[in-house]
């Protein structure tokens, strides 16, 4: 469903991704791993329309993501910094993208729960 191909990304005097291509499919987990400073969090900035690449091509289920707004795109990224709502508990956080596309209060309750106890942090 997700296909990286050929993505590459500098900043003034720093190359950061060098032609990086990787597909997932659905149903498919995939995990970045990398000592700080690969390029990480810039391939999931580029994933999520934050950063534009250089070169390359990101797209979702078979549409190219390069003209796509970031609000259209339906990815999240958890930044490593805190950007946690303070005013929020973690049944909160977990919750607030699925209460902004609008589901129903059911679905959000289930799928909410399902995730913490996923993690061990149910109750929270």
């Amino acid at each position: 469903m997700l296909s990286v191909s050929h993505v590459f990304k500098a900043y003034p005097g720093l190359p950061v991704l060098h032609d990086v291509s990787f597909n997932v499919s659905q149903g498919e987990i995939m995990c970045l791993l990398g000592p700080s400073g690969a390029g990480k969090s810039t391939l999931l900035r580029i994933v999520a329309g934050l950063e534009l690449p250089d070169a390359g091509q990101v797209s979702f289920a078979g549409q190219d993501l390069a003209r796509l707004p970031v609000h259209q795109r339906r990815f999240g990224l958890m930044f490593q910094d805190f950007a946690l709502f303070p005013h929020k508990d973690v049944f909160g956080n977990v919750a607030f993208g699925l209460r902004i596309e609008g589901r129903p209060t059911a679905e959000v309750k289930h799928r909410v729960e399902d995730a913490l106890a996923l993690v061990r942090l149910a109750g929270y």
